[in-house]
């Protein structure tokens, strides 16, 4: 399994304190692939790592995911590694997806406003002037979630109908959102706009 994730087999009697932050990775990577599973869930694999190990890290999962016929679940808050390694996506906010669909769809054309906000609080690397536009307010107590809404109290399209509960909306063959501004015939997000 050492082998498999680009090991040598002699290091497997090796201590973890001899290993790079990227062989520790992959030495858990092999421990999770060992028994053959049917899916990989993988919680934010690449922190703390550098981009360079990052880079290995990832390609190596996506072959390995070929390789192996394993489903690979990501979570993670990098955009980048959904962008790299991600075929669908779900955007979740206070526990509940908020936005689903192909990394084309989601990635092309965001339909919530939390989406919005995960964009445009990236670096524009066309435009080194360009503000970054974080996303207002802070996160909502989970254990005092609104009735409607989640995002609401932060989102700069939030209307009265947003305090009701919503329901998710297809907004393509592939592609979902949660929003109950959605319908609205007028109603579309504006990236890089600002509040």
């Amino acid at each position: 399994m050492l082998e498999l994730v680009g090991i040598p087999r002699i290091r497997a009697v090796e201590f973890p304190h001899q290993f790079s932050g990227g062989m520790k990775q992959r030495v858990v990577i092999a421990i999770s692939l060992a028994c053959n599973p049917k899916v990989l869930l993988a919680d934010e694999p690449t922190t703390a790592l550098d981009v360079t190990i990052q880079a290995q890290i990832l390609d190596m999962m996506r072959d390995l995911r070929e390789k192996m016929g394993t489903a690979l679940l990501m979570i993670t808050h990098d955009l980048g590694v959904v962008a790299k390694v991600c075929d669908v996506v779900a955007v979740m906010y206070a526990g509940k997806i908020v936005e689903y669909g192909t990394l084309r769809d989601v990635f092309n054309n965001p339909m919530h406003p939390y989406t919005e906000g995960l964009f445009n609080s990236l670096p524009n690397v066309e435009d080194r002037n360009a503000v970054l536009i974080p996303i207002p307010g802070l996160m909502p107590d989970p254990t005092k979630l609104p009735a409607g809404c989640a995002f609401e109290p932060r989102c700069r399209y939030a209307a009265e109908k947003c305090k009701e509960p919503c329901v998710m909306h297809t907004a393509g063959e592939t592609h979902t959102v949660l929003c109950s501004r959605y319908d609205e015939p007028d109603f579309h997000i504006d990236m890089r706009q600002g509040g």
